[in-house]
């Protein structure tokens, strides 16, 4: 079994680093020595700088190959195991009675050990080597709760525990110096900042990171998806570099159209990019996405079981979901298993023997995503929502005037359509790529550069740290999802904890079979268009 390695001195001056600065490096193989020169800048996790653009996604091909090599052997050697760390946080033990939880209800019982034993048992019998970091926001997990963690894994799977994970800061200072007689607090939001501490930590020794909250149910279907979208992105950027344009084309391309969309905010391209040549650079900035989901469940009185809720969703009369996403019976062509299997009788809050029709989701909608035809192996996607300096261009479900008005202002990074997927996955080398080139202030610690605006607990959320607003925003990820409906599945993710159906308004939410079908609406009307020319 891999042992875990433990750096306690970096978890302390964690804690803390709500109110000082931190100056400290982890010391990876290779690695420079960090001077005080140095600080104001983010710190380089390998030694010359020149090399990190370079390494982008070049571990992907290895990654997947050996992710596959591993389904395919019974018994595979060390190095030819993935090695995988899975990294979740969670703040509380026992709900504490709010967002719809019942005050006292045993979470980690029946809500994160439930799904983790899933996540985990997915991985490994593929032959994968798992690792398990737990990162807790309450001060002590007791002796016979850990053996009950661990008893429930499958044998050689190893558990490390970060408790009192919390860290402390001054509360809304807001980058000013604290009242004389003004109190430390816990930053109960930035829980979810503190795996990048261990990300940074274990960097070195795991293949593969997966890191999320604690109510999310991720198994090697979503990994297997992820990284085949990676290479197919990879070899898209291989396309781009081998033209004379480095641009990757269509091999059908539509002819030229004229006059193109101008963009009305601060967006490089207009919103009627369909199947236009991608430069090599762009290509970089997309990245594999998900879509949060949950199961209704089947208690008396669902308000969103009443008659007609779910079949008035957002945008129904301007953007009718295809027919052509559903069967002659009318059932959508997505299929609820791989995300949402449950057996009967279920764990926690699940619902048992999910029909496809009871899957919903709440995080975006239509109005705010685009599509796009890129080169094979990529193909048709949907483009989630991004800031607009980072846009790489798509076709907007609104272009040119389906919201009933002329040079309608698509929407950006908006709390209720973002598409928060409360949590990521990336490869070695991806990770690499957020903190030496795509994140602006770097992706890990120590935040103290003039990006952070000497203070990164007051000013981030939640969200900002698992949800994706920094990687999807501030680092010019551009999150797409396949539009094929066996890999479109696959990036539907369970939120096991089952209560935003019963805490957000009905309004935002929508069938996932109907969001696909709009999303696959949009696309045949981007078609439609370049047959026009």
């Amino acid at each position: 079994t891999m042992k875990l390695l433990l750096t306690r001195h970096l978890f302390l001056l964690a804690t803390i680093a709500g109110f000082c600065t931190l100056y400290c490096c982890i010391t990876n193989s290779g690695a420079d020595a960090i001077t005080k020169e140095d600080h104001g800048r983010r710190r380089r996790l390998q030694g010359k700088d020149d090399d990190a653009e370079d390494r982008w996604f070049n571990d992907v091909p290895r990654i997947h190959s050996l992710a596959m090599q591993s389904t395919s052997s019974s018994a595979p050697s060390h190095d030819q195991q993935l090695r995988v760390l899975l990294i979740v946080t969670s703040l509380v033990e026992y709900d504490k009675g709010t967002r719809g939880t019942k005050r006292g209800y045993d979470r980690l019982q029946y809500v994160v050990l439930p799904q983790l034993v899933d996540s985990v048992s997915s991985m490994t019998s593929r032959g994968w080597h798992v690792d398990v970091y737990l990162v807790l926001g309450y001060a002590h997990l007791a002796p016979d709760r850990r053996q009950m963690i661990q008893r429930s894994f499958p044998e050689g799977v190893g558990l490390e525990v970060w408790e009192d994970a919390i860290p402390l800061h001054y509360a809304n200072t807001f980058n000013k110096r604290p009242k004389a007689d003004q109190s430390l607090k816990m930053a109960d939001h930035a829980l979810s900042r503190q795996h990048r501490f261990v990300l940074r930590d274990k960097l070195p020794f795991y293949d593969f990171f997966v890191c999320f909250e604690d109510d999310m149910r991720v198994t090697a279907d979503h990994v297997i998806n992820f990284l085949e979208l990676s290479s197919g992105i990879q070899h898209l950027h291989n396309q781009a570099l081998s033209n004379s344009d480095h641009h990757a084309h269509v091999s059908d391309p539509s002819p030229p159209r004229s006059p193109r969309h101008k963009p009305n905010d601060g967006a490089l391209f207009g919103n009627d990019v369909i199947d236009d040549p991608v430069q090599a650079e762009h290509v970089k900035r997309l990245f594999p996405g998900f879509l949060r989901v949950e199961v209704l469940d089947r208690q008396p009185d669902h308000p969103l079981r009443r008659p007609g809720v779910l079949d008035n969703h957002g945008f129904v009369k301007e953007i009718p979901p295809s027919t052509n996403a559903f069967t002659s019976n009318g059932e959508s062509m997505l299929k609820p298993t791989n995300c949402c299997a449950e057996d009967d009788p279920p764990r926690g809050k699940t619902t048992p023997h999910p029909k496809m029709d009871e899957l919903i989701l709440w995080e975006t909608n239509i109005q705010a995503t685009g599509v796009r035809k890129y080169a094979d192996p990529v193909g048709w996607v949907a483009a989630m929502p991004v800031e607009d300096r980072s846009d790489v261009g798509s076709s907007w479900s609104g272009y040119p005037n389906v919201y009933g008005k002329e040079n309608v202002k698509r929407p950006r990074r908006i709390d209720a359509t973002i598409g928060n997927q409360a949590g990521f996955m990336a490869t070695r080398s991806q990770i690499e790529y957020f903190h030496n080139v795509a994140c602006p202030g770097g992706f890990f610690p120590p935040y103290d550069s003039q990006h952070w605006k000497g203070d990164s607990l007051q000013r981030h959320s939640v969200e900002f740290w698992s949800g994706g607003f920094q990687l999807f925003g501030q680092c010019f990820l551009n999150r797409i999802l396949s539009l094929d409906p066996k890999k479109f599945e696959r990036q539907l993710i369970y939120h096991v904890s089952n209560n935003k159906q019963r805490t957000i308004a009905a309004k935002k939410v929508i069938r996932v079979g109907d969001f696909y079908g709009q999303i696959m609406k949009v696309k045949e009307r981007a078609e439609e268009l370049i047959r026009q020319f």
